[in-house]
């Protein structure tokens, strides 16, 4: 086949100018030479019929000429972006006469990211003027490639006497000097593509690095002091400079670290302050995890010696996200330090007090008399807290959730009671917050519990126990049902009827929200195989994915496998993850969300507000509706703070063209406000309850979702 292939056995009856034009591009001399570019080449009429075209151009739809040839270009199997791209340009070529270049990105021919220049000439054919379009695709990966690597060996070698290290937009560092592998002592290939808080000696406060990439994102650049860790240990001061280096097209592609020790010495010939910075909690002084466990070490083997009982509290703030996010890290950190001193004044000179984490404080009680004690010593610390704490001008209201743990001089160890702690902790959260539960059992009592509650979960799923419940998600403006969120229903022999929350509490506990999520995600995809096969179409399924079932399955593998056997159900199916899922496996979860967007999916971000994430991360993501966290909506129609922050999401998300959902609404006052503020599904008691998969049909007819009473709009 030539390279430069016209169209073949036309009638020209059929077409005159058509056949006339096609005739004249064979004949022209310039043909010999169109066939030996490695462009790809191609000419079109103005009626944007395909004339001719390259062996490089047929490539891109595998095809031969006899094929497409004659064909409309709109039509031929090109990629849709391409196609978009060629008929958005055509028409002011071909009536201005005037060139066109843009840039285009494939990855469907060669299956990896090509990039490629378009451009769009206009041929002429005097008098008649412009007859049609030239259209030349160029591939240039490895001239954008080049550019990039330039671009970053100019910085390199221009800071060859300073470190250097380089990240992607995400933060994974793609590049360091020598001059920064014989500062910090990691290697190269120990740094690339991990995160730059690997060097972090947590010594600043969260507000710190706030404001440092706050500066950065709007000048460009930030220049400072910092502390650093090296590989070994040792903490150093260094003069740290970042700069924002954008790509052609004007958007961040890099980062770029350089920096230099502030003095030769490292911290570690300053013994005060090292031990300050290893074993202290940089913004409230307090110890931290790594003192509070060696601590909590040496505590249990005095009890076990002793035979005497101690007693372990992990504290945590109730709803502190919400001050952060309302009022700012400076607030909540400014609560903590303050919290950190009210709780310093209420415990012995021989008791233990500790950051844990964020909001997370530990209290560790030594030789305590009796059980009766730990309850004294609880609700001590609620009363504490029932004042208000003032914050610069901001009066706050701040509630404790305690787990206790009380070791009974046996042989528990420092895990096992830190575990009885949280476990405690989670319940407590889950009866409502703001309050203590207290675990006694022995590591083996436990131990035999989680089996038995285990053992029991995993026989109601043999059993077909478990049965799924829907949830209706409301258009309030319209007054009629939006979408369907599933929730679990198990009346078991031994613990009664059990709720949606307390059966994936129970799966958390024992170790079995990933097989319990399969199985929940199974069962969707075919009760909405069997909606559709009964021709009733339903708009939306929402399907929660917990962590477990994140981080212990191939995901994307595992719903490609469910729509293989259902396959009616991808278009109707969402999948909801939490917000805080997404800041802790960032990275992780973009290809995840790729992949089943890919598929067809709907991507949901619940418990919105929690977290907070970064617009420009959402604007990257594939989601379709963001879920406001219930604990905003519950606070609502009175809470100033609260409002606020719902009024932000709902912003932020019109913004970003996504759909804004509330979740938990109980009352028409609450309604009556998300509508004015410009929410317009919720969920929620208000609503109605779960239903099961008979009462939901009575919701949809054959034609789609139907309006269904709800609370009536007042106008």
């Amino acid at each position: 086949m030539p390279l430069f292939a016209a169209m073949p056995n036309h009638d020209p009856a059929h077409s005159p100018n058509l056949y006339t034009h096609t005739r004249t591009l064979i004949g022209l001399s310039a043909a010999a030479l169109v066939a030996q570019l490695p462009d790809r080449v191609a000419c079109v009429d103005r009626g944007c019929r395909l004339l001719a075209a390259n062996s490089g151009f047929l490539a891109l739809r595998d095809t031969t000429a006899a094929v497409i040839i004659g064909q409309p270009i709109m039509v031929i199997g090109l990629a849709p972006s391409l196609t978009t791209l060629i008929y958005r340009h055509l028409s002011r070529c071909l009536d201005q006469g005037c060139d066109m270049v843009a840039d285009w990105s494939d990855t469907r021919t060669a299956g990896e990211l090509r990039d490629y220049e378009v451009q769009l000439r206009p041929y002429r054919d005097a008098p008649d003027g412009v007859q049609g379009l030239v259209i030349i695709i160029r591939d240039v990966t490895a001239l954008r490639e080049s550019e990039r690597r330039r671009r970053q060996l100019e910085v390199v070698y221009t800071a060859t006497a300073e470190g250097v290290l380089i990240t992607d937009p995400d933060g994974r560092v793609i590049a360091v000097n020598s001059a920064f592998t014989h500062i910090t002592g990691y290697a190269e290939s120990e740094i690339l593509g991990q995160n730059p808080s690997l060097l972090n000696a947590h010594w600043h406060s969260r507000g710190f690095f706030i404001s440092l990439w706050r500066r950065l994102l709007r000048n460009g650049s930030w220049q400072g002091e910092i502390w650093n860790r090296r590989k070994n240990g040792e903490i150093y001061r260094q003069r740290l400079t970042i700069r924002r280096v954008l790509d052609h097209r004007g958007r961040p592609s890099h980062f770029v670290g350089l920096f230099a020790e502030r003095t030769a010495a490292a911290i570690t010939d300053a013994p005060s302050l090292a031990e300050q910075l290893i074993h202290y909690d940089a913004l409230t002084k307090l110890p931290n995890r790594l003192l509070f466990e060696s601590r909590l070490d040496h505590a249990l083997e005095l009890a076990r010696r002793k035979e005497t009982p101690l007693a372990l509290f992990i504290l945590d703030l109730d709803h502190f996200s919400h001050i952060n996010t309302s009022l700012g890290y400076q607030i909540g950190d400014d609560l903590l330090r303050t919290v950190g001193l009210k709780l310093r004044e209420t415990i012995r000179p021989a008791d233990t007090l500790a950051r844990l984490r964020a909001d997370q404080f530990a209290l560790l009680f030594e030789e305590i008399e009796d059980l009766d004690e730990t309850t004294s010593i609880a609700n001590r610390l609620q009363t504490l807290m029932s004042a208000p704490i003032w914050i610069r001008g901001h009066q706050l209201h701040v509630s404790l959730s305690m787990g206790i743990a009380v070791s009974t001089g046996q042989r528990e160890d420092r895990r096992s009671l830190m575990t009885s702690a949280e476990t405690a902790l989670r319940q407590v959260k889950r009866q409502g917050r703001n309050g203590f539960q207290r675990l006694t059992s022995a590591p083996h009592q436990a131990a035999h519990q989680q089996q038995q509650y285990c053992e029991r979960l995993r026989a109601a799923l043999n059993r077909s126990e478990l049965q799924l419940r829907y949830r209706p998600c409301m258009n309030m403006s319209a007054e009629s049902l939006d979408s369907v969120t599933v929730a679990l229903y198990w009346e078991s022999p031994e613990l009664g009827v059990l709720t949606h929350e307390r059966i994936i509490a129970l799966a958390d506990d024992s170790g079995l929200l990933p097989e319990l999520g399969d199985w929940v995600l199974a069962q969707a995809c075919r009760q909405l195989q069997t909606w559709f096969e009964n021709g009733l179409a339903i708009k939306r399924l929402v399907v929660e994915i917990s962590e477990a079932q994140f981080t212990h399955r191939d995901l994307v593998r595992t719903v490609a496998h469910h729509i293989a056997e259902y396959p009616a159900v991808a278009t109707q199916l969402d999948l909801e993850f939490s917000e805080q899922l997404l800041v802790k496996y960032r990275t992780q979860i973009a290809d995840v969300f790729q992949g089943l967007n890919e598929l067809g999916l709907g991507i949901c971000l619940g418990e919105v507000g929690i977290g907070w994430t970064a617009p420009a991360l959402l604007q990257r993501l594939p989601i379709r509706t963001l879920k406001i966290h219930s604990s905003f909506i519950a606070a609502l129609p009175n809470a100033h703070h609260e409002l606020a922050v719902v009024e932000a999401l709902i912003a932020m998300a019109q913004s970003l063209g996504l759909e804004i959902c509330a979740d938990g609404v109980r009352t028409k006052e609450q309604q009556y406000q998300l509508l004015s503020i410009g929410c317009l599904k919720a969920l929620g008691e208000l609503f109605g309850e779960a239903a099961s998969a008979d009462q939901c049909e009575s919701w949809i007819n054959p034609a789609g979702i139907r309006p269904m009473p709800i609370v009536p709009i007042e106008h």
